[in-house]
């Protein structure tokens, strides 16, 4: 290519070749001006003709077009999009088609067309603010947030969701949601999710139970909602969960309280009617048996009749409660008591108790005789776990500085996951004859003790049943304790 050296030379070389309303820039100065960047900028002709493409570009946009003084850094044909100023020096984005021309050593910049294109860059700039808003929103929202393939694979979940299950929320890729839901409850989920599918209904909300890192149940009051795309299509769930465990545990509590409240209004009723007629049976039964010694079934009838009038024992005490009297005592010589006092039955099961005690002072405000019941209730419980026999491990150690830990351990045939939660309960007992009402009693005397009782349990290996009791302050000063 010949050297060229005029305006007009330069017109005559490239005419034939380029639209009459291109832009040319020689070494980074204009030597023709198009119609259509003119009306962009609102400039006239000969306000930019030798002029420096500097004059219609911002200061940080200058080095995406470099030329004259200046090494190209872009390929010889251009598409960019460049940040402006108009004449009255307000912004303008424009994107640029073009091409870069070598001659000699002048390099030409020829600009196929011009557009504006302010517009959809705000536009787009606006749905980068908008999506980075949202994110912002949904992450550090304090409701929990998930968002749910339509195959149940979680795509994304904020920090209040994750921090609900305690899970690590850079290890979502490839965990399910049913992964993390109760078995009971995985399809009442899918069934609110395939009627979101077919679009029955626009949201649903529901109660569903997740499974936390540490094995325990979190209950979540779930919203759901389905995503779609421009054309209908599913794209993805978004859950949003509430940790309602809280309420639904009080909510527990008062139902048990009700349920206790109609057992002792039950038992009222029931218990003196029956005692009468019980202790006449029960005589005549003694009666027939002095007088036909060789019979075997009046020791039958007898026992079931001493088994009843148990019963009826711990009936009427949830009718009248007794007023617990507290006082001082080593919880020691409590349970020491209470191991003299169920060793026969244990030996005759073949059953070992083994104690371990791992504290010095054991001093607690008490009621011994109501102490002694729950001690009593838990290992017979034991002793019946195991009827071929086996041990019986008993603990007593600090739990903190405030309360103490008595441990009570069997190795008998455990209780299913399901069911523990309901020990406790009146009339629930894992066991065939058991009425479940001395664990309720046992419960309800350590509450009034301001203590707790935590029970675990694995089938065929064994239960643990932790009672944690508060220490007596200042054990020093404590006071005798007095008849009354």
């Amino acid at each position: 290519m010949r050297q060229l050296n005029s305006t007009a030379s330069d017109n005559n070389l490239f005419w034939d070749e380029w639209l009459q309303e291109m832009s040319i820039l020689k070494n980074g100065r204009f030597v023709k001006v198009g119609q259509d960047l003119l009306e962009i900028f609102d400039y006239l002709d000969f306000e930019l003709v030798g002029e420096s493409y500097e004059k219609l570009l911002c200061p940080n946009f200058l080095s995406l077009l470099q030329a004259g003084k200046h090494s190209f850094s872009f390929s010889e044909r251009v598409h960019t999009q460049l940040k402006g100023v108009r004449k009255d020096r307000t912004p303008v984005y424009v994107e640029v088609h073009g091409v870069i021309k070598q001659s000699g050593e002048d390099r030409y910049l020829l600009i196929k067309s011009i557009e504006e294109v302010t517009n959809k860059r705000l536009d787009d700039t606006r749905s980068r603010e908008m999506e980075e808003r949202f994110h912002a929103a949904f992450h550090y929202a304090a409701v929990g947030m998930a968002l749910v393939l339509v195959n149940g694979s979680i795509q994304e979940m904020n920090y209040a969701f994750a921090e609900t299950l305690d899970i690590h929320t850079q290890d979502t890729y490839g965990l399910q949601i049913l992964d993390y839901l109760h078995k009971e409850d995985r399809d009442g989920y899918l069934e609110g999710c395939t009627r979101l599918l077919i679009g029955e209904v626009q949201s649903c909300e529901m109660e569903r139970r997740f499974l936390h890192s540490s094995g325990r149940f979190v209950w979540g009051y779930l919203c759901l909602t389905l995503v779609r795309d421009v054309e209908g299509r599913p794209l993805y769930y978004i859950i949003q969960m509430q940790d309602i465990t809280q309420k639904k545990e009080a909510e527990e509590l008062l139902r048990k309280s009700d349920k206790l409240s109609a057992v002792g209004q039950l038992a009222a009723g029931v218990a003196h009617e029956v005692r009468n007629p019980l202790t006449v049976l029960k005589g005549f039964a003694q009666i027939l048996q002095a007088s036909d010694k060789e019979s075997k079934y009046y020791a039958l009838m007898l026992s079931e009749i001493e088994r009843i009038e148990a019963i009826i024992s711990e009936f009427l005490m949830l009718a009248k409660p007794q007023e617990a009297k507290f006082y001082d005592h080593d919880l020691r010589l409590l349970l020491e008591d209470v191991i003299h006092l169920m060793e026969t039955k244990a030996i005759m099961n073949g059953v070992q108790l083994n104690k371990v005690i791992l504290i010095s002072n054991a001093m607690i405000q008490c009621d011994a005789n109501q102490i002694k019941q729950v001690l009593i209730n838990i290992l017979q419980n034991a002793i019946e776990a195991m009827p071929s026999g086996g041990n019986i491990h008993i603990s007593l150690s600090q739990a903190d500085k405030h309360s103490l830990c008595l441990r009570i351990r069997d190795e008998g045939c455990g209780i299913p996951e399901d069911r523990l939660e309901k020990l406790g309960e009146p009339f629930y007992s894992s066991k065939e004859k058991g009425t479940g009402l001395g664990l309720m009693i046992s419960y309800k005397i350590i509450e009034k003790h301001r203590g707790k009782i935590g029970v675990s349990s694995r089938v065929l290996e064994g239960t643990t049943f932790d009672i944690t009791l508060p220490l007596k302050q200042n054990p020093n000063l404590m006071e005798e304790p007095t008849d009354e």
